[in-house]
């Protein structure tokens, strides 16, 4: 009886400590291209949206948009990058921006099977350092990477 109750006890160590998958010395896993359920992250996932440039701040643009996961697994976002923006952060129209709000899109979740829309006046993404000669009607590539390694450009357009 007692060798049935030390089971449990080691396996609550085990699960607790992690002394048995990760020995003394173990590193964890850096590389997230090979991370299960992710790589068809930018295939179940689709992303629409359109730029403006800030009316009152100059070198500033605002993106908003819709991200769609048709999959069955969540997936993250774990960057977006542009071409066209020294630097990319989210931003919210009526909530104190920190760190960690600013960085929300470095590391955001897509819940499986679900929708999620970023409009005016709620989470969305500034673009910094936007430039002067991209004009009305003219497209502005956003790079979505995932975790898992695979990305997507979406061309949000610029509109007044």
């Amino acid at each position: 009886m007692k060798r049935v109750q030390a089971i449990p006890a080691l396996l609550m160590t085990v699960c607790v400590t992690g002394a048995l998958l990760f020995p003394v010395g173990a590193q964890a896993q850096t590389d997230d291209t090979n991370i299960p359920g992710q790589k068809n992250a930018n295939r179940d996932i689709t992303i629409e949206g359109w730029i403006r440039r800030a009316k009152h701040y100059p070198g500033l643009a605002a993106a908003y948009f819709t991200v769609v996961n048709k999959g069955h697994e969540a997936h993250l976002i774990s960057g977006v990058t542009s071409p066209d923006c020294a630097a990319i952060e989210a931003f919210h129209s009526e909530q104190e921006v920190t760190s960690h709000t600013a960085n929300l899109f470095s590391h955001f979740t897509i819940p499986a099977e679900m929708t999620m829309v970023f409009p005016e006046g709620g989470y969305h993404l500034i673009c910094r350092n936007f430039p002067d000669t991209i004009k009305t009607g003219e497209t502005v590539p956003l790079t979505f990477k995932f975790l898992g390694g695979t990305s997507t450009t979406v061309n949000f357009m610029l509109k007044d």
